[in-house]
This record gives C-alpha cells, sequence and structure tokens, in this order.
C-alpha cells in the first residue's frame, strides 16, 4: 500500500509540475499580451498547442525521467524545454496576429517559470528517492574484464543502487541463489550462456530487477524484428535497407538542415575563424582523413583547436585530460562544441549526414578493429555528425560501448528517431563531460588495453 501511495503521489507531483508551467503562461498571455487573445476556444487551441509543444519536448529531453537522471541535468531539461516550448509558440502567435509580438514578455515568462519550475524538480526528485529508496544490488560475473569500469559505473548511481554483493558465477549454487534472495537488483556481466538462462529465470520467478551488460549479440537480438511460423515466435535479425523513398527523405532532410545551420552560423564561423588566424597566423581549418560508409576514406573539415604540429611525430591519437595541444580558443569551441560548424559542409556535399555514428580516423579505426573485429559493422551507414554514442557516450566512450551505441542506432533507424536525436543534441551541448578526453598515457579510448 505504501508503494502504491508513493506511486500515486509521484504522478501527482510530476502532474503539477507540467500544470504549474501551463497556468504561468496562460496568466502571463493574459497579462502581456491581452490584445492578442481570442475567442474561448480560439484561447483553448493555443492553450493545448502549447501543453502539446511542452510536453513532447520535455520527453524528447527526458524531463520526467526522475530516478534515472541526475537533478541537474533534468533541471537542464526542463530550461531547454521552456525555451523550445514558448519560442515555439512566440512564433505561432505571431503568425496568427500577423506581427512579430513583443519578445519581453515571453522573456518575462520564461525566467517565472524556470524559477519555480528548478525548485520544483529539486523536490519531486527528494520525493522519489523517499519513496524509492537505493536497491540492494548484486553483481554476478562471468570474467573480470573490464569488472572494475561497470561496478564503478553501477556503484555511481548511489541514489538507485546500493551494491552489497559482486560475486562470481563459479560461486557455489546455494550462495548465488541466497544473494539474488536478498537482492533487490542483480545486474549480469558476460554470464555464460547456460548459467545465465536458469540465472534469469529464478530472477523472474522471484520478482527481481534484472540488468544486462549486453553483448554484441545482445545488441542484435534487442533490435531484431518478430516473425511467426506457424504458431512459433522467430527473431529476424537482418534488417532490410531504409526504402528509396526514405533515404530521399533523410538526404534532404541532411541538405535544409545544414543549409539553415550554415546561414544561422555564418557569423559565428567568421568570427572563430578570425580568432583561430589572428592567435597563431595558421590556418583555421583542420582537415583529416576519416572513415564513412562502406569504408569509404572523405576529408572533415573543422576548426582546428590545437597548435599546427600538434601530431609531429606522426602517431595518430585522441585528446587526452589537459591536453595541452589544444589552445586556449581551442578549448572554448571543444566544449561548446562549435570547433564541428563546418562539418555542416561535410553534409552539404553528401560526405557526411547530420545523424550517424561517428567517423573515426582510418589507422585509429584500424587499431580498434583488431581488438573488436565487429567494429568495422558500424561504416553500415552514412558517418554523421551526431547519434547514439555522440548522445549517450562521451569523447571517451571506449570503442566496445561505442559500438554497441551505433549499432543500436543502425538498427533501430527511423526519421522520427534521427529528428529527436537533433533535438537532444542541444542538450549535449551543455553538458560539458561529453567532450572529455581519454586519460593521460593512452592514444585511443581502449582503457587499459593501450597503455
Amino acid at each position: 500500500m505504501i508503494k502504491e501511495t508513493g506511486g500515486l503521489l509521484f504522478f501527482i507531483s510530476k502532474a503539477m509540475l507540467f500544470f504549474t508551467v501551463m497556468a504561468l503562461f496562460a496568466v502571463g498571455q493574459r497579462v502581456f499580451y491581452d490584445d492578442t487573445l481570442y475567442y474561448f476556444w480560439g484561447n483553448v487551441i493555443v492553450l493545448m498547442l502549447y501543453a502539446a509543444g511542452v510536453y513532447l519536448i520535455s520527453r524528447i529531453y527526458n524531463g520526467f525521467n526522475f530516478g534515472n537522471a541526475g537533478i541537474q541535468d533534468i533541471i537542464l531539461s526542463w530550461v531547454l524545454c521552456l525555451i523550445g516550448a514558448n519560442g515555439f509558440i512566440f512564433f505561432v502567435l505571431s503568425l496568427l496576429v500577423e506581427k512579430l509580438l513583443p519578445v519581453m514578455g515571453f522573456i518575462v515568462i520564461l525566467v517565472v517559470q524556470i524559477a519555480l519550475v528548478i525548485p520544483m524538480t529539486a523536490l519531486i526528485n527528494m520525493l522519489y528517492y523517499r519513496q524509492n529508496p537505493a536497491h540492494k544490488t548484486a553483481i554476478i560475473y562471468g570474467g573480470k574484464e573490464n569488472l572494475d569500469e561497470y561496478c564503478s559505473i553501477v556503484t555511481m548511481q548511489s541514489g538507485k543502487f546500493k551494491v552489497n554483493h559482486v560475486v562470481s558465477q563459479e560461486a557455489d549454487t546455494g550462495r548465488l541463489l541466497d544473494i539474488i534472495e536478498r537482492s533487490q537488483s542483480v545486474f549480469f556481466l558476460n554470464i555464460e550462456e547456460k548459467k545465465q538462462e536458469w540465472l534469469f529465470e529464478y530472477c523472474y520467478l522471484h520478482n527481481k530487477h534484472v540488468y544486462i551488460i549486453p553483448t554484441f549479440s545482445n545488441i542484435l537480438v534487442n533490435t531484431a524484428g518478430t516473425m511467426w511460423l506457424s504458431n512459433t515466435p522467430v527473431f529476424s535479425l537482418k534488417k532490410p535497407e531504409p526504402d528509396i523513398g526514405t533515404q530521399v527523405l533523410k538526404r534532404f532532410i541532411d541538405i535544409i538542415i545544414s543549409l539553415t545551420g550554415l546561414l544561422i552560423t555564418s557569423f559565428i564561423m567568421l568570427g572563430i575563424w578570425i580568432a583561430i588566424r589572428s592567435y597563431d597566423k595558421h590556418p583555421a581549418i583542420y582537415k583529416q582523413v576519416r572513415v564513412t560508409k562502406g569504408g569509404r576514406l572523405f576529408t572533415l573539415y573543422k576548426f582546428r583547436s590545437m597548435r599546427p604540429n600538434a601530431e609531429d611525430d606522426g602517431v595518430p591519437r585522441l585528446t587526452v585530460k589537459g591536453d595541452n595541444r589544444i589552445t586556449p580558443i581551442g578549448r572554448i569551441i571543444r566544449k561548446s562544441r562549435l570547433d564541428e560548424l563546418p562539418q555542416l559542409f561535410n553534409v552539404l556535399l553528401g560526405s557526411m549526414s547530420i545523424v550517424g555514428p561517428r567517423p573515426e580516423r582510418p589507422e585509429i579505426a584500424e587499431q580498434y578493429e583488431k581488438i573488436y573485429p565487429n567494429f568495422a559493422f558500424r561504416t553500415k551507414v552514412k558517418a554523421g555528425i551526431t547519434g547514439f554514442a555522440q548522445i549517450y557516450g562521451r569523447y571517451n566512450t571506449s570503442p566496445e560501448e561505442k559500438l554497441f551505441l551505433d549499432i543500436m542506432y543502425i538498427e533501430t533507424f527511423s526519421i522520427l528517431e534521427d529528428i529527436k536525436l537533433m533535438l537532444q543534441t542541444v542538450k549535449v551541448i551543455f553538458q560539458g563531460e561529453s567532450t572529455e578526453g581519454v586519460d593521460e598515457g593512452l592514444t585511443t579510448a581502449m582503457w587499459e588495453k593501450d597503455k
């Protein structure tokens, strides 16, 4: 009964957050734009349109993702949501009255909304963890490879998981079952198939939360289609290529967005170009060979963020934390992702897409493929500026995890998913940790393997 009440209170709290945003918008419209109000149904339609915008954008940015994201991440989601929804309705209302409305009223509404949303999200977050204390958690592993890394990742979610047991699958059966009995959540890492099957069944029977650190085959099965042979379900792993209409639409979107982006950011790009040239008198545009669909090579364009002689030793390497090769201007444009703007030319010319796996340098890709042969699967589609790995991973995400994320994108591709990823990219720009380099002494992102 306590759990049901907590769930109801949590739902009511989220509903109050949503309706507070709506009420502030309605009051603000009455105060600042009384001359633009419509007949009753007209105002209702405008309010419903605004509500739809807030709901959709908050879902895209995971504004209600309490328990699975930090409070700072949720607050950022809501700030971006309100900016997007208010900006959208501002232009809609301006079109309806056939004139550009005074912007100051919308700014005041936005500021007041943000001022109330921040404490409300903090209170809802606190309520969530009070009603949902951290689960007693066990990690059962088959091999110790990357075990410390994954244990650290789970332990970091201290509000959600409290790791009490880390045990090998080789432990006594009675001990394994006893640990599962005393845990609420169980993580499985690299468990051999036969043992995994009966452990899963035991967890399912006893209503345990099960989490799997996936293998490559797990990723493919997770994105598989389902068909029936008589009364037998069959998973279909081979995904068909997008139809010609979808491919044409994706290319059309790439052209429109790249052209629009180049027009909007032209003055910003000119300013960056002047700043880099003025700093050391060397070329502002950095050209580098990368790999795209089918293993084809192309020249990628970026604003130069490092010294001109950054790789004079001839060794291709990723950026490390605190890399002294990065110039002062480079640190600013890398943190804000502005160094990526020239890649809009790559998209316009057709060598890249807006959304797709990040293109690797051929030398680094070759190193990764020696350890992870499936890494080449990322080149089944055209390389992109943004995608799953860029949004859910980081610059220093391991190549195996990057592969998993990119395969998930490839296997679940849709135009709507592309649009969602483009919008989510805006949020990533404000998260500085996403550009964090690899550890000192590494030339790639393969953790300890290349030390």
